[in-house]
């Protein structure tokens, strides 16, 4: 006799079934805008957007009586829509291998940046810089901007440390908005640089990001804010960190693709689970 389907061996109840439609509709179908929303910003790109949205929630619909157990709709639909971005940039990104310790050591002037941020075509450029920034970079970035997701949150989903998560944020700010000045050669500097002093500075740097983002305990939040106050490249490194974050302030996609995604998956659910959705 030849071995069943995992489907064929779970055999689930229609019972069990009209138990995880409900579920579905009420923890899982009000996540499809944010995370279209989150998609888009990462993708710049709606059609991506769209696709990987739809996969996720397909993916989520087909075998959440099989591999969900006993995780809840959110964290088990999270965890197949980031697997889903990453394999898709595994394909695409070229600078996985990137050190971008050459960020780190551009200097950043406070006058500067104020100018930049007072500006009113500062979003618009933003938005172009977004295009270029690494979606290494990027995926991180947009998760805390759009999804507003703590940085263990973020870390759990990529797999990668709390402080790897800080170190990404950080560099990703700050280089859009040296992309956003136009006077920042992101390939010639990648190209030239030379490592030239310790590593530690990115442990220092990344605080900035701790620091706007409240990623601090109160102890290191009165600390790091002593030392703002008496060292000018640090509150440079701040205000950009802050200036950037605020940027993002509504960003939302202009676009009503989330309400047609939801249709088609209201749709793909109830041949799945009856009519409980």
């Amino acid at each position: 006799m030849p071995p069943r389907s995992l489907r064929e061996r779970f055999n689930t109840s229609k019972e069990a079934l009209k138990k995880l439609g409900l579920e579905f509709n009420s923890e899982a179908l009000p996540l499809i805008k944010k995370l279209y929303d989150t998609s888009y910003w990462i993708f710049l790109n709606e059609k991506s957007a769209k696709k990987i949205t739809m996969q996720t929630f397909i993916e989520a619909i087909e075998n959440c009586d099989i591999t969900k157990n006993d995780s809840d709709w959110n964290s088990w639909i999270h965890r197949i829509w980031i697997r889903e971005i990453l394999e898709y940039y595994s394909k695409k990104e070229n600078d996985t291998q990137t050190v971008f310790d050459f960020i780190d050591h551009a200097v950043l002037n406070s006058d500067d940046a104020q100018k930049f941020f007072k500006s009113p075509d500062s979003k618009s450029k933003l938005q172009i810089a977004l295009e270029k920034l690494p979606a290494v970079l990027r995926i991180p970035l947009i998760m805390k901007e759009i999804s507003n997701f703590n940085y263990e949150k973020i870390a759990v989903l990529v797999d990668v440390p709390d402080g790897v998560i800080a170190t990404r944020i950080y560099r990703a700010r700050k280089l859009l908005f040296l992309f956003s000045t136009g006077n920042f050669d992101y390939e010639k500097e990648k190209r030239n640089w030379m490592k030239k002093v310790s590593a530690k500075l990115i442990f220092d740097l990344r605080r900035c990001a701790c620091f706007v983002d409240d990623e601090l305990i109160p102890e290191q939040k009165t600390i790091f804010s002593e030392l703002i106050a008496n060292n000018k490249s640090y509150e440079a490194e701040v205000l950009i960190q802050d200036g950037i974050k605020k940027l993002f302030v509504g960003y939302q996609p202009d676009t009503n693709t989330h309400e047609w995604i939801k249709f088609r998956i209201e749709k793909k659910a109830r041949k799945k689970f009856g009519q409980t959705v």
